[in-house]
């Protein structure tokens, strides 16, 4: 951040400013309106057929879960026949009647009971039922009619005696009837019976699953979509709603998603009209919002992007399910990650949050509402949403002014250049540097406080403002900056007041590449001084400007580097006193142990700023009280 000199040169820097940090469904299908297993059952006909079993929404037709029970087992079984469940469900339905809204539908399990024996009856019936056959238990129940006809095939039949065939009672006195000994059920046969009962609900409810419809039965139907709800987007997405649940107007993820893809495809392709489908076109606000998004489409078509897109991070507020079918809205994140040509290093995010409206169950999805992420830095405000731009291109500038300063463009490009051209030739520090830089020239003071943000210092005309790279959440490796410059600023109209703040902003800039965003922050003296240094390095031939030097002179110099509070006080006169000490000590440096020092020093406290002693000490070989102790006897003899 240029400091606030006597002769209203001034610049500042940002470095407070916290960078970038960078989901459907269709509706249930109707149940069949005609279900076999709920038409009445008939005494077994000649040669019968089995129907195929159909299954029905327990919601819509509940009585077709209502199976009646097979007729009571005749007494004394002489076989234990497990009924097949995949051919006869019905051996399995609930004994309590009609499945209920939200009755767990697994079917009751298989048990198999003996019955006393009653006296004086014959064994022909219970001989002729197979356990668990309610088609069986009704043959032998109904009059004898055709005895040598088959029953059903699934039925296993053990044992069957025709009942015509027996001698009548009153020719043959009735002996007592022999009882059979209690059959025990063989241990083998218990884990069997175990197994079957699983398989069989197994197969019963797989069966349920793989039938047309039914979905409706077991679970919703597919959806086209995620159902959408407050949370990030790498989350599970929340469940369909239940048959139960009454219909609700919702925003799904998948759409969200889509929005920002469909707003990076219209940018990348020059389409304004694609750009501005999805935004409210009658609300009140909406010629305001249209006009801005214009605006901000035709900017963005300006800058040299080798990436630019919108991707959607986060609910940040409200929610995008609602309860009825009324409108439903809910602000969510959306970041604009984009790599400028030759200025960033890698991607970095904008953050913006978009207010996300529907009116009602089918209604179109709409933005109703662009601002930046509160609170989380971000990069926003950028240049092109603060005005209507206009670009000059230079080998190593990109300079932005208003539409209004068309005029003023090109020397302000041309002077940024040579201030770039020279602090890359004064760069004494490691390789691989950046070699281009963005600037916005702001035309008013208004505009240069939003581009700023909320805390910026009195007298500030200048900042550098650094960004970490995409997804590093606020630390990490800046690797971009974006300078910006109250053009109309006292000391800053002239060619040398323009040149100077822009060699100021780009030496942070270029120090910016090795700040360590993890920790501590770098003193200010060291910070400020290092940009200062660059700026003053040619303009004069001596090491002072008036009000420092009678500052120095007045004895109210303390010999004391001066502080961060000293730097970024309340008196912009005080501040630019303290710019110029914290330059005169980078200078001491470089003039006593050659440039190279001076910038090894200072990159070393940007990569670590817990240790500045020590990166003094490698560079001057002095501890931090020797040096300061001799710094102040050279500004004393200097300024």
């Amino acid at each position: 951040m240029a400091g606030v000199h006597d002769d209203g040169i001034s610049a500042d820097d940002r470095h407070d400013a916290e960078p970038a940090v960078a989901q459907g469904g269709s509706e249930p299908k109707p149940a069949a309106d005609n279900d076999p297993a709920d038409e009445p059952r008939e005494a077994p006909a000649p040669s019968p057929e089995r129907p195929a079993p159909a299954y029905s929404d327990p919601a819509a037709e509940p009585d077709a879960f209502a199976r009646p029970l097979p007729p009571a087992a005749p007494p004394e079984p002489t076989a234990d026949v497990l009924a097949d469940p995949a051919t006869e469900p019905e051996a399995f339905a609930s004994p309590h009647g009609a499945a209920q809204p939200g009755e767990n539908l697994t079917p009751a399990p298989l048990v198999v009971t003996e019955g006393p024996k009653a006296e004086g009856t014959a064994p022909s019936g219970p001989d002729a039922a197979g356990v668990g056959d309610p088609a069986a238990a009704a043959q032998s129940a109904a009059p004898n009619t055709a005895p040598d006809e088959p029953l059903p095939a699934t039925s296993t039949v053990v044992g069957a005696v025709d009942a015509a065939s027996a001698p009548p009672a009153a020719d043959v006195p009735a002996e007592p009837a022999a009882v059979a000994p209690p059959r025990r059920m063989h241990p083998v046969l218990v884990p069997l019976m175990v197994i079957a009962t699983v398989l069989a609900v197994l197969i019963v409810g797989s069966g349920l699953v793989s039938l047309p419809g039914a979905g409706d039965v077991v679970a919703p139907a597919a959806a086209s979509g995620p159902s959408a709800s407050a949370g990030t987007p790498h989350g599970s997405a929340s469940a369909s709603p239940s048959p139960s649940e009454p219909p609700h107007t919702e925003i799904k993820f998948d759409e969200v998603r889509a929005l920002a893809t469909a707003q990076s495809a219209a940018l990348s392709g020059g389409n304004v009209d694609a750009f501005l489908a999805p935004y409210d076109q009658t609300g009140a606000a909406s010629a305001d919002l249209l006009a801005e998004r214009r605006r901000t489409f035709a900017n963005l078509r300006l800058i040299p992007f080798d990436r630019a897109e919108f991707r959607w991070d986060r609910v940040a507020s409200g929610a995008l399910s609602g309860r009825d079918t009324g409108p439903v809205a809910a602000d969510v994140e959306v970041s604009f990650v984009h790599q400028i040509s030759g200025v960033d290093a890698a991607p970095v995010a904008e953050v913006y949050v978009w207010t996300l409206e529907r009116a009602a169950i089918g209604a179109p999805l709409r933005i109703t509402k662009v601002r930046g992420s509160s609170g989380r830095g971000g990069g926003y405000p950028a240049a092109w949403d603060l005005a209507e731009l206009v670009k000059a291109d230079r080998p190593h500038v990109i300079m932005l002014a208003a539409a209004a300063d068309q005029g003023k463009l090109g020397t302000w490009a041309d002077r940024a250049e040579g201030a770039a051209k020279r602090d890359l030739e004064l760069w004494k520090g490691p390789d691989g540097i950046r070699s281009r830089f963005i600037v916005f020239a702001s035309p008013d003071d208004d505009t240069f406080a939003k581009a700023y943000g909320p805390g910026m210092p009195k007298g500030v005309v200048a900042f550098c403002a650094p960004l970490v790279g995409d997804g590093s959440r606020g630390s990490g490796t800046v690797v971009g900056s974006r300078l910006t410059w109250n053009s109309r600023a006292k000391g800053t109209t002239s060619a040398e007041g323009q040149s100077g703040v822009m060699r100021h902003e780009m030496g942070h800039a270029l120090m910016d590449a090795f700040e360590n965003t993890r920790g501590a922050e770098a003193p200010l003296w060291v910070v400020e001084g290092f940009a200062e240094y660059l700026e003053w390095v040619d303009r004069f031939g001596e090491y002072y400007v008036p009000a420092a030097r009678d500052y120095v002179r007045s004895g109210e110099f303390t010999g004391k580097l001066p502080g961060d509070k000293d730097l970024y006080g309340e008196d912009p006169e005080s501040s630019g006193i303290n710019y110029h000490l914290a330059m005169t000590a980078i200078r001491y440096i470089a003039d006593k142990y050659g440039a190279g020092k001076a910038f090894e020093f200072v990159v070393a406290v940007y990569r670590e700023p817990t240790a500045v002693e020590s990166a003094l000490q490698a560079a001057t070989g002095l501890d931090m009280a020797t040096f300061q102790s001799k710094w102040a006897q050279w500004v004393k003899s200097h300024v």
